[in-house]
């Protein structure tokens, strides 16, 4: 594979853009630049031309207000339009290895070939059963070229697309050396979970409940402008002490959906595999930062439960330091991005 110049890991929210740049990325990495910026309403994924031009403005200004060093990026493409799928190919020599990946995933990908981007990682090679294990990745075209278009737009250039899941599982791996989690990375509008196993991505899933329905559950219930409920749901979020429980009682039933969804995505990666699966959990994303989070997943999934942090093995100023530190598992996808090497 290619060694990619420096870069920036550029990360894609609904709410937030987020942008990272390091350098000694493959020695000891130090952190050069990071900046968010806030995304336009309605512009993610949007083939639109208007909404493009918007969401090229807002990294201009990131790139402006972060004093990047230089205009190359590796970009996130959102786990919720990317289609993955863990395959085992016992008796396939590793020349033949190409070929088999094309025609399963002809039999797996659920749109034509000729409308997706396909990417295959071999994970490993299991000598018992004389069988590679590959991680199949399938990105369709549409959204590819979105990306590419706003970062053209934005005077950018783009040096490689990867999914959130697989750098967020690279960061955590060179933060902390975990190589066994489940991983769930709580957005805006979704919530990916991923399974890393010996450092690797093994499976992935979309689930389509974010903390903006969190949001959304407050305002309704208590009848709240919107700006209201979100305030309301990151100062007291799950923690039952806060207000009588009255907010805790109103997210339950959301955050419950997606435990449920969670378990479900264990239990299908046990029956696929037949392997037990990872007994931490941990969590990212902005939307991680929920108070009582942690504690009421690590109860409900009966599981070590703790935040992301990609940060630990990275050199930084003080400065930085101060400014990191009000959420450090939001980033964790633009510092996966950003150790990508090849």
């Amino acid at each position: 594979m290619a060694i990619l110049p420096d870069h920036i890991g550029l990360d894609f929210g609904n709410h937030s853009v987020k942008g990272v740049q390091l350098r000694n990325i493959d020695r000891s990495p130090q952190l050069v630049a990071f900046a968010s910026q806030p995304t336009p309403l309605g512009v993610i994924n949007s083939e639109e031309e208007q909404h493009k031009e918007s969401l090229a403005d807002a990294l201009k200004t990131l790139m402006n207000e972060g004093h990047f060093r230089t205009k190359n990026v590796v970009a996130a493409l959102p786990e919720s339009s990317i289609f993955t799928r863990f395959l085992e190919f016992p008796g396939v020599k590793e020349d033949e290895l190409e070929d088999a990946v094309h025609w399963q995933a002809k039999q797996v990908v659920p749109i034509p070939l000729e409308d997706v981007k396909i990417s295959s990682i071999i994970l490993g090679r299991d000598e018992s059963k004389n069988s590679y294990h590959v991680l199949l990745v399938a990105a369709p075209n549409k959204l590819i070229d979105i990306y590419v278009s706003v970062l053209e737009k934005a005077k950018l250039v783009p040096v490689a697309l990867e999914t959130e899941a697989i750098a967020t599982g690279r960061a955590l791996y060179r933060s902390s050396g975990t190589k066994d989690a489940v991983i769930m990375d709580f957005g805006s509008q979704s919530t990916d979970m991923g399974i890393l196993v010996g450092g690797n991505l093994v499976f992935s899933q979309s689930i389509s409940v974010g903390s903006d329905a969190l949001t959304r559950a407050i305002s309704s219930e208590f009848s709240f402008e919107y700006s209201q409920a979100e305030e309301y749901k990151r100062n007291y979020g799950l923690d039952t002490t806060q207000l009588e429980g009255k907010i805790f009682n109103c997210l339950k039933p959301v955050t419950d959906s997606i435990i449920a969804e969670i378990r479900r995505g264990v239990e299908y990666y046990k029956n696929r595999t037949m392997l037990a699966p990872p007994s931490e959990y941990i969590l990212v994303g902005d939307g991680a930062l929920l108070p009582g989070l942690t504690d009421y997943l690590a109860k409900e999934l009966s599981a070590k439960v703790m935040l992301g942090d990609p940060w630990p093995n990275i050199l930084m100023s003080k400065q930085q330091e101060s400014i990191i530190s009000r959420g450090r598992a939001a980033y964790t996808v633009a510092v996966g991005l950003a150790l990508k090497s090849e």
